[in-house]
């Protein structure tokens, strides 16, 4: 057997991230849960796709890691983030109608999105979860239908279009999609890092144990 890299943990990082998205573990606050394993997921896999990119020139003076991290990023930009698998709605998804007050037709949304390859999103929303100065992240909430209780269903982010841009996206992100996209994401980049020489070995990654301090 192999030595274990740096490149067989990153791997296994993402990868368990993405089976925790797939089948999330127990818990009443599954939304919550849902919005912190996406955001392990767009921060980490936005920062290693686009580290080779930044000096696109010296492409081939970087190592294998990087270049394969650098194909992922490329691979996004031939997305759309409103097509299929992705599927960003452009419709408000509709609660258990025994949730609320009374059924209401679905809010057009995410028309900010429309046909914006997934490259472009995914750079948008690592930077308005990572750059904004004042506050770009609130829930989404709705009242329940006997009204003292509120169910969280997602979470909405407007920010600028671009840095010192007037314009503001506005991004209505719910707990299926971000599973989604997310899922998406690290499966993307750990195919990616799966075809770099001498990177990836499966049976390596999978002896990367996670331990808890002594007591």
């Amino acid at each position: 057997m192999g030595g274990i890299m740096e490149g067989h943990v990153e791997w296994a990082i993402i990868n368990r991230l993405k089976a925790m998205l797939d089948e999330p573990p127990p818990t009443k606050f599954n939304v919550t849960q849902t919005f912190a394993l996406f955001s392990a997921v767009l921060l980490w896999t936005k920062n290693r796709g686009w580290v080779a990119g930044n000096n696109v020139g010296s492409i081939n003076s970087v190592d294998a890691a990087d270049r394969a991290a650098h194909s992922f990023r490329q691979l996004l930009g031939k997305e759309v983030i409103t097509s299929q698998p992705w599927s960003l709605p452009l419709l408000e998804p509709q609660l258990d109608a025994a949730l609320t007050q009374k059924a209401t037709a679905a809010n057009p949304i995410n028309g900010d999105f429309k046909d914006m390859p997934v490259e472009d999103f995914i750079k948008w929303l690592r930077d308005a979860f990572g750059h904004g100065d004042g506050r770009t992240i609130r829930p989404l909430h709705k009242k329940g239908k006997r009204g003292e209780q509120t169910w969280l269903s997602g979470f909405r982010i407007q920010f600028n279009e671009k840095q010192n841009s007037k314009r503001i996206l506005d991004l209505h992100f719910y707990d299926a999609d971000m599973r989604r996209v997310g899922s998406l994401l690290a499966d993307r980049f750990c195919k990616a890092l799966a075809a770099a020489p001498t990177y990836y070995n499966e049976d390596v990654a999978t002896r990367v144990i996670e331990t808890e301090e002594a007591a």
